[in-house]
């Protein structure tokens, strides 16, 4: 195991624990609103009509539709950016391996030229 994964994993324990505490906290406040909103109504949609529906039950509903329908318009969006972004993460991917052997450079050369001294024939500069 690495440092960075010794690391990680206390933080997403501490992570989880919150999400814990945080959905036991909306799960107190959902008995809470159902016990306060338990009168009885009658709901009226189009032609239809249903009597007795807790009025906790009617909004929650509501809600849950909500939630569905907003999840219906925004799918195609993710869906969409989560592809994109696939597709750059693998252009990246390719750019960082075309780059580095663009500037491999040859370890005898630091500066990825050979310099050829030993040819005294053709030397600027002769005894």
């Amino acid at each position: 195991m690495s440092i960075k994964t010794l690391r990680k994993q206390p933080q997403q324990k501490k992570e989880m624990q919150i999400i814990i505490i945080v959905l036991l906290v909306l799960a107190v406040l959902l008995v809470i609103f159902t016990l306060q909103n338990s009168t009885e109504i009658t709901v009226h949609l189009l032609l239809w009509e249903i009597g007795g529906v807790p009025l906790a039950l009617v909004i929650l509903c509501c809600v849950i539709l909500g939630y569905l329908l907003a999840f219906a318009y925004f799918y195609p969006s993710l869906w969409k950016t989560r592809k994109e972004n696939k597709r750059l993460v693998k252009t990246n991917e390719e750019l960082k391996a075309k780059q580095l052997k663009l500037t491999v450079v040859d370890e005898n050369h630091p500066e990825g030229i050979e310099l050829d001294d030993d040819d005294d024939r053709n030397a600027f500069f002769t005894d």
